[in-house]
């Protein structure tokens, strides 16, 4: 019974990388304003206790580093998050951590394209409308992503040929400007953010996004303790 748009951000949200999956899938699906600020807050609310509860329960449980770092980096949903997470269960599992969350973090723009074709073919269909063009899913394709890709390939490429040192130089420049633009960001949906919205939507969601946070970190402890009980680092 949730709101189309509002269900698309907050399932991309708990599924793939927080706040940056929504804004994604915000993009894709035309969703208003006050759905993606209500999404992250959602988001926020979530991953905060998770920093501190996932390692705790990794360590009461005895997992193994590699358990412990595919069932944090899958299971909290932004990636700095897990790196807070990731490094009080040890190096190891941090660095697991990450490579999981940014593999996951790939799929954003697999979910940007799945969503703007289904709520362009039916979930907004109008029969009396103009069929859909092509042009049509490029102006919902959230272009952010395209800049995701651009920036991997570059900084893949200028590994392969750059010095240690050169490299480094490059990584402290691009994360001041990262850490500006985050910032921005954040601050930018915070301003959207209503608390009349908020109330509007009721409890609902909150309620289903629990839910789906729960069924996600017992399946992701399932599947990594099945999948990567024997694995080394």
């Amino acid at each position: 019974g949730i709101d189309d748009h509002l269900r698309a951000l907050a399932s991309s949200a708990v599924s793939i990388c927080g706040v940056s999956a929504a804004i994604a899938a915000a993009g894709a699906v035309k969703a208003k304003k006050e759905h993606l600020a209500y999404t992250a807050t959602m988001v926020i609310a979530f991953e905060l206790p998770s920093i501190s509860i996932l390692p705790w329960l990794a360590d009461l449980l005895g997992l193994s580093p590699a358990v412990a770092g595919v069932w944090i980096g899958g299971n909290i949903d932004t990636t700095a998050a897990v790196s807070a997470a990731g490094a009080p269960a040890g190096e190891d599992s941090l660095q697991i951590a990450s490579i999981v969350k940014l593999t996951q973090n790939a799929l954003i723009g697999v979910v940007a394209v799945a969503l703007t074709a289904w709520f362009a073919l039916r979930v907004e269909r109008d029969e009396s409308a103009p069929r859909i063009r092509a042009i049509d899913f490029w102006h919902r394709f959230p272009k952010f992503v395209l800049g995701f890709i651009a920036a991997s390939v570059a900084v893949t490429v200028a590994a392969e040929f750059l010095s240690e040192a050169d490299l480094d130089g490059v990584d402290s420049a691009v994360k001041g400007f990262r850490d500006y633009f985050l910032t921005l960001a954040f601050v930018s949906v915070g301003l959207e953010f209503e608390a009349k919205a908020l109330r509007e939507a009721g409890m609902k969601p909150v309620a289903v996004f629990a839910a789906a946070t729960l069924f996600n970190i017992v399946l992701g402890l399932a599947l990594a303790t099945l999948l990567f009980s024997n694995f080394e680092v």
